[in-house]
């Protein structure tokens, strides 16, 4: 071999070392570029997935809640001791109800409910019955000024019970400018859950004095659940005033006696405002 061959080689080895660590390099670089593309597209793709699955699920939900037959509970006036002493039991049956209040304003036991998962809805100032009232002074004064005093503490009333069930012709029209649902209480009505969003809806009083013993009462209920059989997204509305052994209460069985048959049946219990914002 030449000097000058010799040489030659020499020189290039390097070169060629270094050639080869360049594209080795090159080729890592493209490789962990690649690589790192996949992951991307991967990632996105997860993301996409678990999207589109929430977006299933949250489907699911809706159509089945929609199809969940529901009741409606009321406690009529305000006995904030007697109430909030049966929070448990409504809890132990994932019972929401709503108490119509005749308070001037919210009180820790209005705050106490909403935080259990309960409404507060408005029964008027004074329990003065709306079918009575002169004018719309009165209407205004006894069940729509209050609105104002609860929302400045944070409670926002939407639904209206009249006392004694009665208003005047007109009334409705002027208290649904100011509440979305206007409640009655004359009639068991099977309503679609869409009523319950807006307008005047009828309940009816499941008190004592309305049942001559338990067997009574309790045929009643059955009666009343039996009326979901067959029919999918609707609601009953019932109502009663305190818990115990008097005329216009519910006794503590009984309201047991509801509750867990019910829940046995799949029948949710709704408050209005689930079925408002939904």
């Amino acid at each position: 071999m030449s000097k000058d061959a010799g040489m030659l080689i020499c020189r290039s080895v390097p070169v060629f070392f270094a050639l080869l660590h360049y594209y080795s390099f090159s080729c890592i670089i493209k490789a962990m570029k690649s690589i790192k593309k996949k992951k991307t597209v991967i990632a996105a793709l997860a993301v996409l997935f678990a999207a589109l699955f929430g977006l299933a699920v949250t489907k699911l939900i809706r159509v089945r809640e929609a199809r969940t037959n529901g009741i409606l509970l009321c406690f009529d006036d305000y006995d904030e001791y007697n109430w909030s002493e049966y929070f448990d039991l409504l809890e132990k049956y994932d019972a929401h109800v709503t108490y119509f209040v005749i308070i001037e304003e919210p009180t820790d036991f209005c705050f106490e409910a909403i935080k259990r998962g309960h409404e507060i809805g408005y029964h008027s100032l004074a329990h003065t019955t709306v079918a009575d009232m002169d004018g719309w002074d009165e209407l205004y004064k006894y069940t729509i000024a209050p609105i104002e005093t609860f929302r400045e503490h944070g409670i926002e009333l939407t639904t209206f019970a009249y006392p004694e069930g009665r208003g005047y012709p007109g009334s409705d029209e002027e208290l649904l400018k100011y509440y979305k649902v206007i409640r009655g209480a004359n009639e068991l009505i099977f309503y679609g859950k869409d009523k319950l969003r807006h307008g005047f809806v009828d309940a009816v009083s499941i008190d004592n004095i309305h049942f001559e013993n338990d067997e009574v009462y309790k045929a009643y209920i059955d009666r009343l659940l039996d009326n979901f059989n067959g029919n999918v997204g609707g609601v009953q509305i019932v109502f009663t005033h305190t818990i115990g052994d008097g005329g216009w209460c519910l006794g503590e069985e009984r309201l047991e006696y509801l509750l867990s048959e019910a829940k046995k049946r799949g029948i949710k219990f709704y408050t209005f405002k689930e079925l408002q914002d939904n």
